[in-house]
């Protein structure tokens, strides 16, 4: 009986547990790793951790715990490997930690728990190189650069301005090397600096600062008078704090929401296709420029001005109603109620290159649709914060806004954006095959006649 009795108390229900700190799947020349361990019922015996890669095993750690340790204790015990000092070379190899407990289980050598972890040994510094960019650089427009790393990383790409550009492999090009799409500053000196980053696997970031001379835009600046109408529109339309306020439903509406919005973009178009499925020059709606990129607009109300915001788009006019083509071949990735901008459409065509159509009054596609150039997504209207029926389009990078009209233009295309892939000895998107849809001719109520939107400044 007291045989059995010991036999019970010490033949343990639970095994131990083991974690490894931190979850890194990437050894450096030197990495320090944690094994985390403990046993509820019984305590820890012993823990083990090898690394091995091919035939060959080394030790990491090797611990024989004390009788007297308390049962449910927990330890925290430090492991600094050092690759290139035990044999191993860069490659995969694996981690492997066992530990025991004191329990009678297994005839007498105690439950055991096994984590084992593949890891990546990478012992090779990684060198980046700028290689070209384009040459034709406005203020607010696109900037394109072309660079080479000798090994794979975590993440590649352009910061500037504040905002960091991913980058993407050539299509087509020699492995190593990547282009990164990015938005220039709308307001700079003749002289900007970019910063060509590469994050390695392990270790911090390799750097090389890249000067870049951009022509400078006088923007066109407009005053737009708010009437009262117009004011009541928006304090009835929009969910805002304020609504028996006009003037504050109209200032939520213009600053919050459409912070709110950016950032919805900015987060739409944070994943992008890694190949162009753009081919040549990005095709314009037929309307009549109301509003141009980069417009600073002043809003005026009741004789003062309230507000002060930048357009980024281009709003164009044309018949109500008007048929909306795809300005390329992309993918939806958005097609939604987009607060000021109204219902809204957005295509992917890779490289992180985004055409965004607003104020939609119908939306006749989903996300995930393929679309060809030229392909109907929806009819012009007046929704959101727009004051008649016309298209706002817009051309974002990873969700930051550039001038759309290098994108119309097929010779920019072909001597800035294809003239990269060319020099990488990769080939240049094909040209596009899909005919341009011709918009339709929209009907007014009772007339049978074409209606012409009325050549108003919307506000967004």
């Amino acid at each position: 009986m007291i045989f059995l009795w010991l036999g019970g108390s010490h033949l343990d229900h639970e095994p131990p547990w083991l974690n490894l700190q931190p979850p890194d799947e990437v050894v450096g020349s030197k990495s320090l790793f944690y094994l985390e361990a403990g046993d509820r019922e019984s305590g820890l015996k012993e823990a083990r951790v090898t690394i091995t890669q091919g035939n060959l095993e080394k030790e990491l750690l090797t611990r024989r715990f004390p009788p007297e340790g308390t049962p449910g204790e927990q330890v925290r015990l430090p492991m600094t490997v050092e690759p290139q000092a035990m044999g191993l070379k860069e490659g995969k190899a694996r981690i492997t930690a066992t530990v025991w407990d004191r329990s009678w289980r297994n005839w007498f050598r105690g439950r055991t728990t096994t984590l084992s972890r593949e890891v990546v040994i990478d012992l090779v510094p990684l060198h980046l190189a700028f290689i070209s960019a384009n040459a034709n650089l406005h203020a607010g427009g696109t900037g394109i650069i072309r660079y080479r790393v000798s090994k794979p990383v975590k993440e590649s790409g352009v910061a500037i301005d504040g905002r960091f550009f991913a980058g993407f492999p050539v299509p087509g090009g020699p492995q190593g090397e990547y282009v990164a799409l990015f938005a220039l500053p709308r307001e700079a000196p003749g002289a900007v600096a970019a910063e060509v980053v590469a994050r390695p696997q392990v270790g911090p970031p390799v750097q090389q600062r890249v000067s870049l001379k951009l022509k400078p835009r006088r923007w066109r600046h407009d005053k737009l008078n708010l009437s009262e109408n117009f004011m009541s529109r928006v304090a009835a339309s929009f969910q805002v704090s304020k609504a028996g306020d006009p003037l504050a439903a109209f200032l939520e509406v213009n600053r919050e929401l459409r912070r709110v919005n950016h950032e919805r973009l900015r987060q739409v178009s944070s994943q992008s296709r890694p190949q162009p499925l753009w081919s040549g020059g990005f095709q314009r709606f037929p309307g009549k420029a109301m509003a141009r990129f980069g417009d600073r607009r002043s809003y005026i109300y009741q004789g003062r001005q309230v507000d002060q915001q930048e357009h980024l788009g281009e709003d164009l006019a044309s018949l109500v109603h008007s048929p909306v083509p795809a300005a390329n071949n992309g993918v939806v990735v958005l097609a939604e109620p987009l607060g000021i901008y109204g219902e809204t459409v957005m295509l992917d065509h890779g490289l992180g290159v985004f055409s965004m159509y607003s104020h939609l009054s119908q939306i006749s596609v989903k996300v995930g649709e393929e679309l060809k150039k030229g392909a109907v997504l929806g009819k012009t209207g007046a929704t959101g914060l727009a004051a008649g029926d016309h298209l706002h389009f817009s051309i974002a990078l990873q969700g930051e806004f550039v001038d759309p009209l290098e994108w119309w233009d097929p010779r920019w295309q072909k001597s800035q954006v294809e003239g990269q892939f060319k020099s990488a000895g990769a080939p240049a998107p094909e040209k596009a095959a899909a005919t341009p849809a011709k918009a339709g001719k929209g009907k007014s109520k009772g007339k049978g006649k074409p209606k012409s939107s009325k050549a108003k400044r919307p506000p967004p």
